[in-house]
């Protein structure tokens, strides 16, 4: 997911250094996201094909921007995930965490 974040900000003009950090990452591993270094291609490419997870990124990078400058707001990628692996990993928890 992160790797397709990172390649909609880079679509949006923003820099490998600013990706890093509105996603609290380093520079280099933002490098390895757009290049395809992380990550498992096939469920990315499955979850690029998927109207609403694009929906949801979109909606997660314009939440992201707004509050990029509020530093007393977190905002999280559980949305994200557990969408993820319902639909692509077709898992019925949401997430290994919930309990």
């Amino acid at each position: 997911m992160r790797s397709i974040l990172a390649q909609e900000l880079i679509k949006r003009g923003y820099s490998q250094k600013d990706i890093a950090e509105l996603l609290g990452i380093s520079v280099a591993e933002v490098n390895y996201l757009i290049k395809g270094k992380r990550g498992d291609l096939e469920i990315k490419k499955e979850l690029e094909n998927d109207e609403d997870f694009v929906d949801l990124i979109n909606s997660f990078v314009n939440k992201l921007l707004n509050e990029k400058d509020n530093e007393d707001v977190v905002i999280s990628l559980c949305p994200l995930c557990s969408y993820a692996r319902r639909k692509v990993l077709k898992q019925d928890s949401a997430c290994p965490y919930d309990i």
